[in-house]
C-alpha cells in the first residue's frame, strides 16, 4: 500500500512487477471535464490496484465522491453522490487498444505515465445522472404562470368547443 493520498499520476516505469495498491483521497487536483460540466467536485476517495506482470498491465478499483450540479427543474444546486468501479487494461498508445474488444475498456498511459486523476474523473462522470434533479417533490421548477404569486390562473375557453357544435345536427343529437 502506497501513501495516504492518491497520486495524480503514476510513473509505471519506476514500479517493479507485482501488485501495487493506493487508497485515499484525490486532493488539489484539477478536473477540467467536470469544470466543463459546471460541476463542483467535493471530496473524492478511491482505491486503486495496478497489476504489473509479464502480460498487459491492469488497473482496477473503485471511486466515490460528491458532485454538485445544477438541478434541471429549479436551477438550484443539487448534491449527487457518484460512485464507480473500473477494470481497465493499460496500453501505451491508443492504437494498441484495437487489439482488445469493445467489451474490454482500456486506458492510455503514454510512456508509462498513468493519469490517475483522469481515470477517476472518467468514472465520476459516468456515474452522474443524465438529468440532475432534486429528489423531493417541492422542487417544482418555480412559477408556472405569469402574474402575481398566489393568483389563480385565468380561465380559458376550450378551443374544441366550436367543433362540438359542428358535430350536432338540427335535432341536437351528437354524431
Amino acid at each position: 500500500m502506497h501513501g495516504n493520498g492518491l497520486p495524480h499520476r503514476i510513473d509505471m516505469t519506476r514500479l517493479g512487477e507485482g501488485e501495487h495498491s493506493w487508497s485515499g483521497a484525490l486532493v488539489d487536483c484539477p478536473l477540467p471535464r467536470m469544470d466543463a460540466l459546471r460541476a463542483h467536485v467535493g471530496a473524492v476517495s478511491a482505491t486503486l490496484t495496478l497489476v504489473l506482470d509479464r502480460g498487459r498491465p491492469r488497473l482496477y478499483g473503485e471511486c466515490a465522491g460528491t458532485v454538485t450540479l445544477v438541478c434541471e427543474r429549479c436551477l438550484a444546486p443539487v448534491a449527487v453522490d457518484a460512485a464507480g468501479s473500473f477494470d481497465l487494461v493499460v496500453v501505451d498508445r491508443i492504437e494498441e487498444a484495437d487489439g482488445y474488444g469493445a467489451d474490454q475498456p482500456v486506458v492510455v498511459a503514454a510512456k508509462g505515465q498513468l493519469d490517475i486523476a483522469a481515470v477517476v474523473e472518467d468514472e465520476l462522470i459516468l456515474a452522474l445522472p443524465v438529468i440532475p434533479t432534486h429528489d423531493n417533490t417541492d422542487c417544482d421548477g418555480g412559477q408556472r404562470q405569469f402574474g402575481p404569486a398566489g393568483e389563480a390562473a385565468p380561465a380559458r375557453d376550450n378551443p374544441f368547443q366550436a367543433l362540438e357544435s359542428l358535430k350536432r345536427d338540427g335535432s341536437g343529437e351528437v354524431h
